[in-house]
């Protein structure tokens, strides 16, 4: 009677929980693989939930079929089941997807769902996370010097062992390039409010609608810009460094109240004349 039962249990382990561990460890590393470049899986509650319903369920599923198939089919070992229950969520070629096509889309049932919730959830962290961070800028000067701490603090974290050189150079061009976006777009505001500014100081007049919405306009350029910026510091960069960003951002964020002395000039019209002469250099040199 005991070794009925003791073999009873361990037929349970072997084909029901030794396939959902293996599966569970493969499809998490999986996970990481697949959404690499798209986001934190351990980002935010949400993220993290998804990604272990997605662990959870594919482990489910392994266990099902383990528990199914093993005694019709003495010869397939558990740990293969699992394995390739878990190897359901890495993405595949067009020639590995027509291989074995229907095998895992029995064994990963209901994965594709969970799994593309998991990819919205993830870009909508994303976003919400470059959005936290460029809130509360009033202007493109404290943004364009925020972009520029953002852009450096990249390019010093660019040289990684495990990357090729190939894709330093890649991350490299890329920073640079989007950084130079946020520039274009800082200027393009400068030139506009300075224009606007001059325009009603001749006429003696306030703002218009028209030129009101033409400058936050050219704000809000700048803002998508330096959002494109910030996405490669999150795609590339680790939760522990969040905090460093957050640090950069907030030597930039205008204060509150800011007390401006007597015959001092406001360092609004000197960082908007430093941003005129910037692009005037920048047409020159091309």
């Amino acid at each position: 009677m005991g070794d009925d039962v003791a073999l009873g249990q361990a037929s349970w382990l072997t084909e029901w929980l030794l396939p959902a561990g293996v599966c569970a460890g493969v499809a998490w590393v999986g996970l990481v693989y697949r959404f690499r470049e798209d986001g934190r899986l351990l980002g935010t509650a949400r993220s993290a939930a998804l990604a272990g319903c997605v662990v959870l369920w594919t482990s489910g599923v392994a266990a099902l079929a383990s528990g199914l198939l093993l005694p019709n089919a003495s010869s397939v070992p558990p740990i293969a089941v699992g394995a390739v229950a878990g190897s359901g969520v890495v993405p595949r070629g067009r020639g590995e997807q027509t291989s074995g096509r229907a095998l895992m889309a029995v064994l990963t049932l209901g994965d594709s769902l969970l799994l593309a919730s998991l990819a919205r959830r993830l870009q909508e962290d994303r976003a919400d996370w470059c959005d936290r961070l460029v809130h509360g800028f009033h202007d493109c000067w404290d943004l364009d010097l925020f972009s520029d701490e953002v852009k450096r603090y990249l390019l010093m974290r660019v040289d990684v062992r495990g990357r090729t050189s190939r894709s330093r150079s890649t991350l490299r061009r890329e920073i640079l390039d989007r950084y130079k976006d946020v520039q274009s777009a800082a200027q393009r505001w400068a030139k506009a409010e300075a224009d606007i500014g001059k325009t009603c100081l001749q006429q003696g007049r306030p703002r218009t609608r028209e030129e009101e919405r033409r400058a936050k306009r050219a704000f809000g350029e700048a803002e998508q810009y330096c959002r494109h910026l910030l996405e490669l510091a999150h795609t590339y960069g680790k939760r522990s460094g969040d905090r460093k960003i957050s640090e950069l951002r907030g030597r930039h964020l205008p204060l509150r109240h800011t007390v401006v002395l007597p015959g001092v000039p406001r360092p609004r019209r000197r960082r908007l004349a430093a941003l005129l002469r910037a692009g005037a250099r920048g047409r020159g040199q091309r």
